[in-house]
């Protein structure tokens, strides 16, 4: 089977897609009762990206990346659609087909990694389970062992105290790096990190952020980024995916996102809502509302209820995804007059672009006592 040529509004263009989403919806349970998490989602990623999947709890953007693996706990499932990696649709392969796939191939960071780990065995016994899983990718386990060694080194750890150390001996920044150089030692071409510096202080975060830059830079590795946090997006990521109640509602490039001057509604506000302690010319709004019921959508567009601009029509009819500009955009308001002045934007008062966002990502200096307190 040929891998798909991308030809979709809102890629780069610049090459075949290593993962091809196409129309992709998921559910939990069945019949009246089923809720649906992932509602006909299609995307491309290209090898050597860092795209990000973007948006609230319970937007649906970790279930789309547990399906990328065939990972969704159950009673989740793929109900339609089709996944392609490396041209081989996965959602056609048996389990121990997709079991070989995965982790060799294609493996995950998740949620809370940190505390992953067996705490009775330490890091270098567990490190030897995963190579004797997997001979096909080492013949010599000695030589797995210098290539973790050597992906730790990447992370800023030292190889020989990791390797003697159990999970108790460590901090959540370093366990969290040890999780990242565990997900490519088996040299995959694509990762998936689920929230990965959620549950890190600011500083680590800083560090996790540098450390990716530098092994996406390094190995090539493909990575998927699934965040809540549209700062530290502008900081790492070159494409990016926003969802809402299991829909896309913009995709594009970082720079396309943040810069555009007619942009989704939802988007903007996650913008607004971005605080940053560092600049304090920029004005947090907070997104009224509250995330929808999955189990109880509105008709038309779902952010209709929480949106200023919502008309009629968007009470009724839901928006498809549309190219706006070289990004693709479902909104009714934004898609029905590109060449307008957005009355969207609030450039000038409310919105940051990329460089302010990365700025507020993190700072690049050890805050003074002001700014630990805030």
């Amino acid at each position: 089977m040929s891998t798909p040529t991308i030809d979709k509004p809102g890629t780069t263009g610049t090459g075949t897609a290593l993962i091809d989403i196409q129309n992709l919806s998921v559910a939990f349970g069945t019949g009246a009762k089923a809720v649906t998490a992932v509602h006909d989602v299609t995307l491309a990623v290209e090898p050597g990206e860092i795209y990000a999947l973007v948006g609230e709890s319970g937007c649906g953007k970790s279930t789309l990346a547990y399906s990328l693996l065939d990972i969704v706990p159950p009673p989740g499932e793929i109900v339609g659609g089709d996944i392609t990696f490396q041209g081989t649709s996965t959602t056609s392969l048996t389990k121990q087909q997709m079991n070989k796939l995965r982790g060799a191939e294609m493996t995950m960071v998740f949620q809370g990694a940190m505390n992953a780990f067996n705490p009775v065995l330490t890091i270098g016994k567990q490190v030897q389970h995963i190579l004797q899983a997997h001979p096909e990718v080492y013949k010599d386990p000695k030589e797995g062992r210098a290539y973790f060694n050597h992906l730790l080194e990447l992370v800023q750890l030292s190889p020989d105290r990791i390797w003697r150390a159990y999970e108790s001996q460590l901090s959540g920044g370093m366990k969290q790096r040890v999780a990242i150089a565990v997900a490519l030692l088996l040299k995959p071409s694509l990762v998936v990190l689920d929230e990965p510096t959620t549950a890190l202080d600011v500083l680590n975060q800083r560090l996790v952020i540098d450390i990716l830059k530098d092994l996406h830079q390094t190995l090539g590795v493909t990575i998927i980024f699934v965040t809540h946090d549209l700062a530290v997006v502008a900081e790492l990521a070159t494409r990016v995916a926003v969802m809402y109640a299991g829909r896309l509602v913009e995709t594009g490039t970082v720079q396309e996102i943040f810069t555009a001057k007619r942009r989704h509604p939802y988007v903007e506000a996650l913008i607004n809502a971005i605080p940053s302690v560092l600049n304090s010319g920029l004005k947090v709004k907070p997104i009224g509302g509250s995330v929808p019921n999955l189990a109880a959508l509105p008709p038309g567009c779902k952010f209709a209820p929480r949106c200023r601009l919502a008309e009629d029509i968007c009470r009724e009819v839901e928006p498809p995804l549309i190219d706006v500009n070289n990004h693709r955009v479902a909104c009714h308001v934004v898609n029905r007059d590109v060449t307008e002045v957005s009355p969207i934007s609030e450039a000038s008062e409310t919105t940051a672009d990329a460089t302010s966002l990365r700025k507020s990502a993190a700072p690049d200096h050890e805050p003074n006592e002001k700014e630990a307190t805030l």
